[in-house]
């Protein structure tokens, strides 16, 4: 005995794309969401002239959950319109070309980020982002280049030598070759043509001089008082990432991807890309666009050792925000005290409310001044001491204590990490930021990027981050309250899936079908009158 089987079944009453879709399904969620996100910065762009425009709100809901199961592909987009239920239903049985995709994403590319922000200002409207502390971290996703497509500086200007001396060869021997054709065919008459060896080697030249200049003008961006390194290397298919380094990994290009999470949500509200590998400069972006477009900062920045520098203070204290940052990785803490040399900066205890040192001895140095750059600053004793701490003495026995800019920056740090709840808050920084970046690459499957520049780049990010964040908020939603009103004590603010207005459309709904399947069956035996055939 078999189910009642058959293809060709007509249905009795026209059937609603929700049908097909469970009601529990995450598409009907991020239809939900998108739904409430002004999407104005897309739809400001188009107008009422030629033909009509597949609609915006159609083509993000689609690319965004699109990204949320793992498809980032154009094609792929294509293909999941005309096959996925989920897809079909969020397209509107539309089946958007892949190159319409390719042409949606470059004409919004600068508005993706706009897209993100929206997620993020949704995510403020359901309480699930209160910007109390918040965790900044890094990733280097992979660019789309490879390490054998790049070239170091050393041999580029080796190459670049090689190759115009025999440009220079192959000039001579054209020019040989002219005079002897214009004797045996005459000065009119073309009977030469230009070498394909010559316009190889002019071709790879010009590639060769075009990296040569880009990686010139990074280096003195970054490093502006070192000469280059001939190791430095740059891609020649995508000069604008980095080059990275793991004894694990490898050598290979990434792009340093920077994200900022609330620590109780887990919403990412802040996002951009590193113009480096290292994070130290990471901290003043990252506040200055929470600034610019939500308007607000957080109580706290929490990051890990790599942010833990004078820059990261800088850019907090002229905040107001206060950074819990650790000064060194887990398990290479500094020596002991007995190892320390009275000459080190570690020798000494700062006192930050009043910017002195202390030695051991208790002899205390204040504050002078800073050298010329401001990279270092002196600090001298009250009174002549009889211990020997510090770098010199004076000529009336006071001493001289020099120490770098991001020694005061360390101690400030320390300082701060010991006070009242900053340590337990810094534990849960590996709970809270890191778990993004493993969601992002494990859960959704972005492991690289598709597009090359750092423009195209940062589009593809905003987009990650914005379908990751409607993903969370999903999530969130689902369990009925916001996690952080839960972790807070807080009474948490219930958020059902669907109004009064909506739940009445999907009892009906749920009526018509459970009608379609009992009167189904009986339809096909009803036997059509001959008056009625």
């Amino acid at each position: 005995m078999y189910r009642e089987y058959d293809q060709n079944q007509i249905f009795l009453l026209p059937p609603s794309l929700k049908d097909f879709v469970d009601e529990s399904h995450p598409s009907h969620m991020v239809n939900d969401l998108v739904e409430k996100m002004d999407l104005f910065c897309l739809e400001k762009r188009y107008g009422n002239m030629g033909q009509p425009a597949h609609h915006p709100r159609m083509m993000i809901k689609t690319i965004l959950y699109g990204f949320t199961v793992g498809v980032f592909s154009s094609r792929k987009l294509q293909r999941a319109c005309r096959e996925n239920l989920a897809f079909k239903y969020l397209a509107g049985m539309q089946t958007p070309a892949f190159k319409t995709f390719i042409e949606f994403r470059r004409r919004h590319r600068d508005d993706m980020e706009d897209v993100f922000l929206q997620t993020v200002k949704l995510a403020r409207e359901m309480g699930m982002a209160q910007f109390g502390g918040v965790a900044l971290d890094g990733c280097k996703k992979e660019a789309n280049t490879s390490k054998h497509k790049a070239m170091s500086y050393g041999r580029m200007l080796e190459e670049e030598k090689k190759l115009k001396s025999e440009i220079e060869k192959l000039l001579k021997t054209a020019e040989e070759t002219d005079a002897q054709e214009d004797r045996e065919h005459g000065a009119d008459d073309d009977g030469y043509s230009l070498p394909e060896e010559f316009a190889r080697r002019e071709k790879r030249l010009k590639k060769i001089e075009e990296a040569r200049a880009a990686l010139e003008a990074r280096e003195k961006k970054d490093h502006p008082e070192k000469p280059i390194d001939p190791k430095k290397q740059i891609s020649f298919a995508d000069k604008e990432a980095r080059c990275f380094s793991k004894k694990a990994d490898g050598t290979k290009y990434v792009y340093n991807s920077q994200a900022a999470v609330d620590m109780e949500s887990q919403i990412i509200i802040e996002n951009h890309i590193e113009d480096s590998v290292s994070d130290a400069k990471a901290a003043e972006e990252t506040l200055e666009n929470l600034e610019r477009n939500l308007g607000e900062k957080p109580n706290k920045l929490v990051t890990d050792a790599g942010y833990g520098n004078s820059n990261t203070v800088e850019s907090c204290q002229k905040r107001d925000v206060t950074p819990v940052s650790a000064t060194t990785r887990e398990g290479k803490e500094s020596a002991s005290d007995d190892k320390k040399a009275p000459g080190s900066a570690d020798f000494f205890t700062y006192n930050s409310n009043d910017n002195t040192l202390v030695c051991r001895h208790g002899c205390a140095f204040e504050f002078d001044h800073f050298t010329g750059e401001g990279k270092r600053a002196i600090y001298c004793s009250r009174d002549k001491v009889g211990c020997t701490c510090g770098s010199h003495s004076l000529k009336d026995g006071r001493r001289i204590m020099k120490v770098d800019k991001g020694y005061l920056a360390r101690q400030t740090l320390k300082q701060i990490m010991n006070a009242e709840g900053n340590r337990e808050l810094y534990r849960r920084r590996k709970c809270t930021v890191e778990p993004v970046f493993g969601q992002i690459t494990e859960g959704m499957g972005f492991r690289r990027y598709f597009y090359r520049g750092s423009k195209k780049v940062r589009s593809e990010w905003n987009l990650v981050c914005a379908a990751f964040n409607i993903k969370k908020i999903a999530a969130l939603k689902a369990r009925g309250k916001a996690a952080v009103c839960e972790r807070k004590g807080v009474q948490g603010k219930e958020f059902p899936y669907v109004s009064g207005g909506e739940r009445f459309l999907h009892e009906i709904a749920r009526y018509m079908r459970l009608f379609r399947s009992q009167v189904g069956p009986m339809y096909r035996h009803i036997v059509l009158l001959p008056h009625c055939a």
